[in-house]
């Protein structure tokens, strides 16, 4: 009885979302982690942001991370974003970002809580540089094969220190539809709400992650 309910709360969060006729933005990411030692790994990564609305790029950026984990419950890193965000007039504004992140994890019966925090300090050439600091929840439900098959929920905020405050959020509801020892597919979809000059402006995300570890 609990898995078709969640399954069906899973789908009609994006199905309703999309109804009221937002803006809908699709995202791809593609990982790969390599284990350099016990508990260390390193991982690249690129992501894009697509407007099917605009048939362009939003935004695309590549990311280096080096993590440790501690322990099973502990893991701890740096990392290193360049990110382009397309301002739709022909140009591209450019953004270094530092990071350091710590997450924590623990077993809840079959359940797995994940808690991450993230300090970042973006910089740029034309706008005011600023730490902001990334807080994460996930839950991730029992699995559901013998392959990984797994749902998932997730919210982050994003909070600037420089006065701003709060000025992003997201939900997430999504599947991992496969998670091996060397790939993992994710698919999810994300309420996320934006503050962009003191007003608040909503967009459906659809999203696809590839990860791969060697």
């Amino acid at each position: 009885m609990f898995k078709p309910l969640l399954f069906l709360f899973l789908l009609i969060i994006p199905i309703f979302s999309m109804a009221q006729e937002r803006q809908v933005i699709l995202w791809n990411k593609n990982q790969v982690a390599i284990e350099l030692g016990k508990g260390v790994s390193i991982s690249i990564a690129e992501k894009i942001h697509y407007s099917p609305e605009r048939s362009s790029l939003d935004s695309k950026y590549a990311e280096l991370f080096l993590g440790h984990e501690l322990k099973q419950w502990l893991e701890y890193g740096a990392g290193f974003r360049f990110t382009s965000a397309n301002l739709q007039n022909g140009s591209w504004l450019q953004e270094n970002r530092p990071m350091i992140f710590i997450t924590l994890n623990k077993d809840l019966n079959k359940f797995e809580l994940d808690f991450s925090n993230r300090m970042e300090y973006r910089t740029y050439k034309e706008l005011e540089n600023h730490f902001r600091h990334r807080q994460a929840f996930q839950l991730k439900f029992p699995e559901l094969t013998t392959w990984g098959m797994q749902f998932f929920l997730m919210e982050e905020t994003f909070y600037k220190l420089n006065g701003q405050r709060t000025h992003l959020a997201r939900l997430y509801s999504g599947l991992t539809a496969l998670d091996t020892d060397h790939v993992a597919i994710k698919v999810y979809y994300a309420f996320q709400k934006q503050k962009i000059l003191n007003s608040w402006f909503t967009v459906d995300v659809m999203g696809l992650n590839l990860s791969f570890d060697i």
